[in-house]
């Protein structure tokens, strides 16, 4: 039943209202009115060929709403046709209710009057208040009747958003009115050179969507964002099956060449293959953008930081063009001056010290220093701020760098506002105590500072906070924290009272370890290398150590051990995350020593055979001095145990000084780890072997047959250092015994010693800055009742691996005519200063102290240590590590001519 209202009289007739009803609908409609426009925005592409009808509206709400009766209808024909559907006026609407007099509506109500009317849809339904909720129930009607009455609900919460409510109603009927017509097919035309599924994949609708008008303007702009087109138009067609969409491009120019004007510094191929763009694709203005960036990244690196890049097309014809990249390079400017403003308390050259970016130098033409590479700038404020918090500058501000191109060069300054400098107070612990205080100021640093009144450290106390916490870790509390709290302290000059607060949480234990991401190694080759297991207590050590020995394995790219929360909080469950690498290697090089001269390397090995850890390699190795095969292999844990095996045969040809040797032999050796750090070795070798070349005036009482060696050997190794390739803090350390005949048979009698140490250690000047000290001594004996030791085990010093700046094995005993002997003792000791020249390149820079001899056998019964200094370089080349290095001479030897010595060599490791 149609309803009269208080403020509408129906359908028929609009009579008087009160002054407060007229005012509440006045302020209510200008409110959704208002409401429409923020929700629709821009109106929508013309549909002006689907004709709807709007009916009134059942209000079932307070009294004072009723004239919503009719404004609501109102309101959604207007916003229907903003929408681009021709929507029949209210006025019309009106007519026809009282012409056919109306009194109820239902579908064929509707029906009746949209075909009165002329519309192919009607709209009708009823609006609800229920509380604060609000609600639009319509029904959208066929006038044909092809389909049924499709049911539409909206709904907010408060008289205040109905106009979001007709908006969203709006939306919802637009979508299925557009829906009646499908895309039967969509045409693209005007291409020359791109093929249409460029433009096809890139639009978001395809044949069999419901046609919307709206979305047109949407796909338009997706083509245009493809960079490739000047002018994007489109039309529709109805057609049989929906309607047809074209497209009509028109292609921006084809690039038929590219050209580079104005460049000097850098090679034409160098800037055309940095780009994307390339003769025959099409121009593309955002990825031309992008080549120019990187075309201005290559003049940045080479200095040319002002430098000009643009492009110009030139000869358009036939909708092609060349494309020139147009340089202006402008002068090459390098770092000429770094400020540091503020520095008062500290020295400024240590400051420096911290920095990577440095002005330009006499060989920065090798060192690549005073090239200003931005990544820097960022690295050394942060620098800068961590060297003055460890030297008690906790407030310690600094500014990002300012960068000024001038003429003169570039220049880079930093302001630093160092704030009060503050010494260690009182080092206290609190919170969940497991250990006495004592032993707790055992393992931190922090509080020595504090003894010793010196400056506040942040590293140091990062440190013992990470100590602390691997403490308790330890203990087996896996979620274990430690935090840090400060405290000014009342004294003469600022001091901060340090409290570390302890938290040990949960005592966990080890419940699962899974491994994933291993698809050649075996499980038991990861698993054998972990130190915690299932149902172990949690240890932070042991965790440390087992990545620690994942890493040394050297099978994976990358490993990570992740702990993982159990429902059980007493528990965890550890997952060992790998990603393998390639093991096998098939390699070859060409090198040259100062010793050997020209030689040449091959290398066929596997890491990892079958995935059991298992070691196999072949190696040849050719040059004037030596020649040399090997094949080796190793077990590193027979039957997963800790006892090493290994297999090794060999055939070598080698010149001495007075002699050349052929031999060829094999042997077993045996390994067994004592502890973290230290592994014992020991092995035996058979050799048959044969002196060629005598110099018979020494070696008349040696035979030039064929001899046999039976050689054992014992060792026992130490590696603390902190990683295996260029390690920065740490000890190596080796002794070994050889020793043949007597029990063991053979035709070579003696005992030879040898013990080896190299100590590294991190300078204080930063992590390029590192001191090597290494140490090696030998002896050969006599066994009792052997005879005498053979001359090819004798020691000979000299050259770029013991004694440098002498000529290689020039360093021994001499007989009376001056001709170097081998000797029975040796040691020789090298002291070294490495730095880092450019850690891009891979350049370090090394000064040296050698001092050794070779003694004993030939009336020379004490050494005379020879000495040399020098300096040299060290480039990790893809070819291996190359080695330029100049030794000067202190002391003079028979034969050794000028006392400068320039050696190298390239593809042997120091």
């Amino acid at each position: 039943m149609l309803s009269q209202t208080a403020c509408n009289g129906g359908w028929n007739s609009i009579p008087e209202c009160s002054m407060k009803c007229r005012l509440l609908r006045t302020a209510m409609l200008a409110m959704v009115a208002f409401t429409l426009v923020l929700f629709h925005g821009q109106p929508a592409p013309a549909q002006n060929d689907v004709t709807v009808v709007v009916l009134p509206f059942q209000v079932n709400a307070d009294p004072k709403y009723d004239y919503l009766n009719a404004s609501l209808p109102e309101l959604l024909t207007q916003s229907l046709g903003e929408q681009g559907f021709n929507a029949v006026s209210q006025d019309r609407v009106r007519t026809l209710i009282r012409e056919q007099n109306v009194t109820f509506l239902d579908l064929a109500t509707a029906r009746t009057l949209a075909q009165a009317a002329g519309a192919q849809y009607a709209v009708y339904g009823s609006f609800s208040q229920i509380g604060e909720s609000i609600s639009l129930d319509v029904r959208l009607v066929n006038v044909e009747g092809t389909r049924p009455a499709t049911p539409l609900y909206v709904s907010q919460t408060g008289m205040g958003n109905l106009g979001l409510a007709v908006g969203e109603l709006t939306q919802k009927l637009s979508d299925e009115l557009y829906a009646e017509d499908s895309i039967a097919e969509i045409e693209v035309r005007g291409l020359a050179y791109l093929d249409q599924d460029v433009v096809l994949s890139r639009l978001s609708i395809r044949e069999g969507d419901p046609f919307n008008p709206r979305a047109m303007n949407d796909e338009i702009k997706r083509v245009f964002d493809l960079g490739y087109f000047e002018d994007v138009r489109v039309s529709v067609q109805d057609v049989p099956q929906g309607k047809k969409v074209i497209f009509d491009l028109e292609e921006k120019p084809r690039i038929r060449a590219i050209g580079v004007v104005g460049n000097d510094a850098i090679d034409d191929d160098e800037i055309i293959e940095a780009m994307n763009t390339q003769p025959g694709t099409v121009l593309n203005p955002s990825i031309l953008a992008d080549d120019l960036e990187k075309i201005r990244g290559l003049y940045r690196d080479k200095g040319y930081y002002l430098a000009e890049i643009s492009y110009e097309l030139e000869e358009v014809q036939d909708s092609s063009a060349r494309l020139n990249i147009v340089v202006k390079e402008t002068k090459r400017l390098y770092v000429t001056k770094i400020t540091l403003n503020g520095v008062e308390a500290m020295s400024e050259s240590a400051v420096r010290g911290e920095m990577k970016l440095g002005t330009r130098g006499i060989i920065s033409w090798l060192t690549g220093t005073g090239v200003l590479k931005e990544e820097l700038l960022e690295h050394d404020a942060a620098a800068i701020e961590k060297y003055y918090a460890n030297h008690g500058f906790v407030d310690v501000k600094v500014s990002p760098a300012q960068v000024d191109y001038t003429e003169d060069g570039i220049h880079v300054s930093y302001d630093i506002i160092e704030g009060p400098r503050y010494k260690v107070g009182e080092v206290s612990f609190a919170g969940d105590l497991l250990v006495p205080n004592e032993d707790l100021r055992k393992i931190t640093s922090i509080d020595d500072l504090a003894d010793k009144g010196e400056w506040f450290d942040r590293s140091m106390l990062r440190e013992d906070s990470e100590r602390l916490t691997m403490l308790y870790n330890d203990l087996g509390y896996a979620y274990a924290e430690t935090n840090v709290r400060f405290n000014e302290a009342a004294a003469e000059e600022p001091t901060l009272d340090v409290t570390f607060t302890m938290t040990k949480n949960q005592k966990v234990f080890i419940r699962r370890v899974t491994i994933d991401g291993n698809t050649k190694t075996r499980d038991n080759v990861i698993r054998r290398e972990l130190v915690l297991a299932d149902g172990d207590l949690f240890n932070g050590s042991a965790l440390q150590a087992s990545n620690i020995r994942l890493e040394n394995l050297d099978l994976f790219e990358s490993y990570d051990i992740e702990t993982v929360p159990t429902d059980d909080p007493k528990e965890l469950d550890l997952k060992v995350n790998v990603k393998e690498k390639a093991t096998g290697m098939i390699s070859g090089g060409l090198g040259y020593g100062s010793y050997d001269g020209v030689f040449v390397t091959a290398k066929v090995n596997e890491r990892n055979l079958f995935g059991r850890g298992y070691f196999i390699g072949l190696t040849g190795s050719f040059s004037g001095k030596k020649t040399r095969f090997d094949f080796s292999f190793t077990n590193p844990r027979v039957y997963d145990s800790y006892l090493g095996f290994g297999l090794d045969a060999y055939y070598t040809e080698e010149s001495f000084p007075d002699f050349d040797r052929e031999a060829i032999g094999g042997g077993v050796r045996f390994s067994h780890p004592i502890g973290n750090y230290s592994t014992l070795h020991w092995g035996y070798t058979l050799e048959r072997y044969k002196l060629t070349d005598l110099n018979y005036y020494y070696f008349y009482n040696t035979s030039s047959d064929e001899n046999w060696s039976s050689i054992v050997n014992l060792g026992l190794s130490r590696n603390t250092t902190n990683r295996n390739m260029n390690p920065t803090s740490g000890w190596r350390n080796s002794v070994a015994m050889y020793a043949a005949g007597g029990i063991f048979g053979g035709d070579d009698e003696f005992i030879k010693l040898i013990t080896d140490h190299n100590w590294y250690y991190l300078l204080p000047w930063g992590d390029e800055h590192i001191f090597h000290w290494r140490g090696q001594a030998g002896a050969l004996l006599e066994t009792p009742g052997g005879g005498s030791v053979p001359i090819y085990q004798r020691f000979y010093l000299g050259g770029m691996n013991s004694v440098r700046g002498y000529e290689g094995m020039s360093i021994g005993p001499r007989d009376i005519y001056g001709q170097v002997r081998g000797g029975t003792y040796q040691f020789f000791t090298n002291f070294e200063y490495l730095f880092r020249l450019s850690e891009e390149f891979g350049l370090q820079g090394v000064a040296f102290f050698d001092a050794g001899d070779a003694w004993g056998g030939f009336g020379e019964d004490v050494p005379h240590l020879k000495t040399s200094v020098g300096a040299g370089l060290r480039w990790a080349s893809p070819f291996g590590l190359l080695r330029v290095e100049y030794g000067y001479a202190l002391d003079r030897i028979p034969g050794q001519g000028s006392p400068h010595r320039l050696e190298f060599s390239m593809g042997q490791a120091f």
